[in-house]
């Protein structure tokens, strides 16, 4: 099947564009998909004048989700694995080998995609001969009715292509999965972590951040990221060995991404600063749970920038940055590993619930 118009599938008229639009291959990997898969599929369904495949990875469901696909989407190229891997990387990788299209498309099986926003991405890429696309994307919290929730409901904007990495070192919002539109001879031999069982969307995008490649950005909207009480980002409640492994995740993205820095002969001082302000956030999440990497963790954040100093930009909270000032960032640390009753914009979501203070995670 050299091309797949998801429209097909159900019969509809086809608007082909195939002297105009680039051939797309839209990979998605699945676990237990049900209906968000199927309403995901829904959306692709609703794309015209672009040529593209579907690649479905389904990583050993168990509720009927490829039975069901199989039947109702016949013109999705589906996959079966018989095992699950605990990661979505394991399907992306097995989507991005088997994969025809010019450019890849990479979505969650809750994703929505918006066709218009979606097209404009397309066209950008072959008018440009771009190798990333990076547009705006939305995030929308589903309700027990699986309507989205009007209130709470919010769109954001990719970076300057120019300063993707600061972007990244600065924490601002940076796409996710389906929020790039990527050029596969770009990113052939590239894989998923599949040790990233957390935040391997994050990991890829640092990877590709850093590439010598032509990035370009869009003003339309691609995708939705569903929020729901499956996801884990949805759920907004993690324990303490949950968000401890999230901040070891974290971490080990932020230390791959400095070391391939290094090893491209892109580091600079700005950019070492800003890294040091990222370990150091990290360091007050595992300072409630783990003092022995805390202390390696400070050493390199003195390694990267001997002159570092906690200010506002890397610490939120007023009563931290006042002791730290007082009693010296080693002290406080040990101070603070010990108060785990004593919850800030640092500590778990559990902690934050029982003790009172909230705010977002920065790290």
């Amino acid at each position: 099947m050299d091309a797949v118009l998801a429209c097909c599938a159900h019969g509809g008229s086809c608007d082909m564009e195939t002297t105009k639009s680039p051939f797309v291959s839209i990979i998605i990997p699945t676990y237990n998909g049900g209906q968000k898969l199927e309403s995901t599929l829904g959306t692709c369904l609703k794309i015209r004048g672009i040529r593209f495949e579907i690649l479905l990875i389904d990583d050993g469901s168990t509720d009927g989700t490829p039975d069901r696909i199989e039947k109702r989407f016949p013109a999705v190229k589906l996959v079966r694995l018989t095992t699950n891997s605990g990661s979505g990387a394991r399907g992306r990788n097995i989507g991005l080998d088997m994969a025809t299209g010019t450019y890849v498309k990479f979505l969650d099986h809750d994703d929505l995609i918006q066709p218009k926003g979606f097209k404009i991405e397309c066209q950008e890429a072959l008018q440009s001969d771009a190798d990333i696309v990076i547009s705006r994307w939305g995030v929308a919290r589903i309700n027990e009715a699986g309507l989205f929730d009007q209130l709470d409901r919010r769109v954001f904007s990719p970076p300057d292509p120019n300063r993707l990495v600061e972007a990244i070192l600065l924490g601002e919002p940076t796409p996710y999965t389906a929020a790039a539109l990527y050029k596969r001879s770009l990113i052939l031999g590239e894989k998923w972590d599949a040790n990233q069982t957390m935040i391997d969307d994050f990991d890829w995008f640092c990877r590709m951040a850093i590439k010598d490649c032509k990035v370009v950005r869009v003003g339309s909207i691609s995708y939705f990221w569903r929020l729901h009480s499956d996801s884990f980002q949805g759920r907004g409640h993690h324990n303490a060995t949950i968000y401890q492994d999230l901040m070891f995740a974290r971490f080990s993205v932020y230390e791959k991404l400095e070391q391939q820095l290094r090893a491209c002969h892109r580091m600079n001082p700005l950019r070492e600063q800003l890294l040091a302000k990222r370990y150091y956030q990290i360091l007050r999440c595992l300072a409630r749970f783990d003092q022995a990497n805390c202390d390696r963790l400070l050493e390199k954040i003195y390694c990267l920038d001997p002159y570092f100093v906690v200010d506002s930009t890397c610490e939120p909270d007023t009563w931290a940055l006042w002791l730290i000032r007082r009693v010296g960032l080693s002290n406080f640390l040990v101070a603070y590993g010990r108060l785990r009753r004593l919850g800030d914009v640092f500590s778990p979501s559990s902690d934050r619930k029982r003790s009172g203070p909230t705010g977002s995670q920065t790290a």
